[in-house]
C-alpha cells in the first residue's frame, strides 16, 4: 500500500492535469455529418481574439452553359460584443469588423451579407449533391445555412443553389460562438474534366466569457 504522502501527491497531480486539460480547450470544432470529399483543406482562418463571428456570405455559380460549381466560398464577418445586435438594437452600423475566409475557388458571384439582428453565428448546416456518376455533371456544396444564438428561429439562408440535401445542423455549445473556418475546395480540373469548387466546411466555437449575455 502506498504512503499517505504519495497517495497526496498523484490525486494532487491528477487535479493539477485535469484542470490543465480543461484550460488547453481554446476551440470546439464543427464538422458536417453530409458532404463531399473532393479537394485539399485550406488554412484554418480565426476572428480576431475576443471578436466572433455574427455574419457571413457566399460565393455561388449559379447555373453554368455545362459545368455547374454551385458553392465557391464562404466568408465570416468578426465583431466584437459591443459592435454586434443586443436588446432589441440592431448591429452598429460602420463598427470595425474583420472577414476570414480559408480556400475559395474563382467561378460565381459573392451574395449578400447575411447577418445575425442579435448576437453571434451558432450553428450551420451544408446542402450538398452527391456523386453523381461518371460523364454527369457534379456540384458538391450548393448552400449554407447558419443560426444565431442557439435558436431554431435564427436561421439565416445563404442564397446557394438548389442541388442536393443538407446535412444535420451542427451547433455550438451554450455559451460559445463561430470563431473560426476551414474549407475543403477542390483546384480547377481542367477544361476536359469535372470542377466541383467548395466541397466542405468545418467552422469552430470559442468561449464567448462569463460577461456575455446568453440569448435562448
Amino acid at each position: 500500500m502506498l504512503p499517505w504522502w504519495k497517495l497526496a501527491a498523484i490525486i494532487v497531480t491528477a487535479l493539477i492535469e485535469v484542470h490543465s486539460s480543461d484550460a488547453e480547450v481554446k476551440y470546439i470544432p464543427l464538422a458536417v455529418d453530409w458532404a463531399m470529399n473532393w479537394g485539399a483543406w485550406g488554412e484554418t482562418e480565426y476572428c480576431p481574439e475576443g471578436a466572433f463571428a455574427y455574419a457571413f456570405r457566399i460565393k455561388v455559380e449559379a447555373t453554368a452553359a455545362k459545368d455547374d460549381t454551385a458553392l465557391n466560398g464562404i466568408e465570416l464577418f468578426c465583431r466584437f460584443p459591443s459592435d454586434i445586435g443586443q436588446d432589441g438594437a440592431m448591429p452598429r452600423k460602420n463598427a470595425w469588423e474583420a472577414t476570414i475566409n480559408s480556400s475559395t475557388q474563382k467561378w460565381g458571384y459573392w451574395r449578400g451579407k447575411r447577418e445575425c439582428r442579435e448576437g453571434y453565428l451558432t450553428g450551420l448546416r451544408l446542402k450538398s449533391e452527391r456523386n453523381r456518376g461518371l460523364y454527369i455533371d457534379d456540384t458538391a456544396a450548393n448552400e449554407l445555412e447558419m443560426q444565431c444564438n442557439w435558436s431554431g428561429k435564427g436561421k439565416l439562408k445563404g442564397g446557394g443553389t438548389h442541388w442536393g440535401k443538407f446535412s444535420s445542423w451542427e451547433t455550438c455549445p451554450k455559451g460559445w460562438a463561430i470563431c473560426g473556418i476551414q474549407t475543403q475546395v477542390e483546384p480547377h480540373m481542367d477544361y476536359i474534366y469535372d470542377d466541383t469548387a467548395l466541397n466542405n466546411v468545418r467552422m469552430f466555437c470559442c468561449d464567448l466569457g462569463p460577461n456575455y449575455y446568453i440569448y435562448y
